[in-house]
């Protein structure tokens, strides 16, 4: 059977992981857990997601009832109340179907209604465990039908119960150690731009840190070389992190909110900073135009885009949001294509030195002789862009869950 769990945590602590894995591990042996148990990451533009928009699911042999009881009871034990948790557990006793699986496609890229999942686990004839408003059904579900064609895994580390809410004690430098050593097979893991330590959370959650890469057997060894409180507990999920999962290849014109995209188009607008260092400028293609932001969270990302100048093709990934600015695609990677060329005007030289302008394009004179050229006699040297092509991603303090660093690609 496979079960589903979602929206357990709360701005108040807990986490999902944890709870998926105080369920499997007080299973009693007669309920066999099979393979990994499977973090999935969703649409993460929806406005009332959970922290990082991450369902759990496990498949188990064993009694349904058996299992359901026990997930009660961890539910009760650990999940801290609050009017956004709205936790749902789904036990599905048959095979995966289609349906599922097309489920999981809606869920990762699209807007769900909680009619939906509710209508689909009774369709499936799945029981259920419902809470507040039941929006936790609709994760649960669909990481059960998660089908994935590339995949990484994270292991997860928790804190001891009497540790929970206090500051995470976590060597830095032992974290920088395992980075020199493992990466590009183990990502996300230190910042070394914006010295963060990007393996830890920031909230009051059981987990003390995360590491994710591409070999399970890799994590498991060099979480051995990090320096920290005692751990309580620990477990390797299969993911969908760091897949672009979440991507679909759109013109401009079919970009609707939510939606988390890969366009092909030019630059149509001047990019420019607005107030707390946010910087937008526009895009276009045949269908549509789009404006795009890169935001201060987002650090020396912004200084590749503020130097892109109309013209310029460029390939853009991030999300469709609704903001103040109207219908914006929040970036998480570009790739420079093609730069439109500077021309800057090579000064004559008259009487033995430069002569001076007499306006923007509009030529020289002599203020010896006063002799005159022309604009259009004027010659031209092209000047050196600050751009180069490539291809660009936000640094690792900004980076979504989702989306595929480029040490991946």
């Amino acid at each position: 059977m496979f079960v589903g769990i979602d929206d357990t945590d709360s701005p108040n602590g807990m986490c999902t992981t944890f709870i998926c894995k105080m369920i499997m591990d007080e299973l009693p042996p007669s309920c066999h857990i099979i393979d990994f148990p499977r973090l999935i990451r969703l649409n993460p533009n929806i406005p009332y997601k959970t922290r990082g928009n991450g369902a759990l699911s496990f498949e188990v042999a064993g009694d349904p009832n058996i299992v359901v009881q026990k997930a009660k009871e961890i539910i009760k034990r650990y999940v801290v109340m609050h009017p956004n948790t709205n936790p749902g557990i789904v036990i599905l006793e048959d095979d995966v179907p289609i349906i599922l699986n097309e489920f999981y496609e809606h869920a990762l890229h699209d807007h769900v209604a909680i009619e939906e999942a509710h209508s689909l686990a009774k369709e499936l004839g799945a029981r259920s465990l419902i809470y507040g408003n039941g929006r936790g059904l609709i994760g649960a579900l669909a990481s059960i039908g998660a089908v994935l064609p590339d995949f990484t895994y994270e292991l997860i580390a928790y804190r001891l119960p009497e540790n929970i809410g206090k500051k995470r004690a976590i060597d830095k430098e032992s974290v920088k150690k395992l980075d020199r050593k493992y990466y590009p097979l183990i990502f996300d893991s230190y910042d070394w731009h914006n010295d963060y330590l990007a393996i830890a959370p920031n909230a009051p959650c059981p987990v003390l840190y995360g590491l994710r890469g591409n070999d399970w057997r890799m994590l498991q060894k060099a979480s051995e070389m990090i320096i920290s409180e005692p751990v309580f507990k620990s477990q390797i999920f299969l993911t969908n992190q760091a897949t672009d999962a979440h991507i679909k290849d759109m013109p401009l014109g079919q970009l609707e909110e939510y939606m988390s995209v890969h366009s092909r188009a030019k630059v149509s607008g001047e990019p420019h900073y607005e107030h707390k260092g946010h910087v937008f400028f526009t895009i276009e293609d045949d269908t549509g135009e789009m404006i795009c932001a890169a935001y201060e969270p987002t650090k020396e990302f912004r200084n590749i885009v503020s130097q892109l100048i109309p013209g310029d093709e460029i390939e853009v990934w991030g999300g469709v949001k609704a903001t103040d600015y109207g219908m914006t695609l929040n970036l998480e990677k570009i790739k420079i294509v093609d730069l439109v060329p500077i021309y800057a005007n090579i000064v004559p030289l008259c009487c033995g030195r430069k002569m001076n302008s007499v306006g923007r394009e509009k030529g020289y004179r002599c203020k010896q002789c006063g002799i005159r050229i022309d604009q259009s006699d004027v010659s031209k040297r092209k000047v050196e862009r600050a751009s180069k092509l490539g291809l660009y991603e936000v640094p690792v303090i900004a980076r979504r869950h989702l989306a595929k660093p480029i040490s991946r690609i």
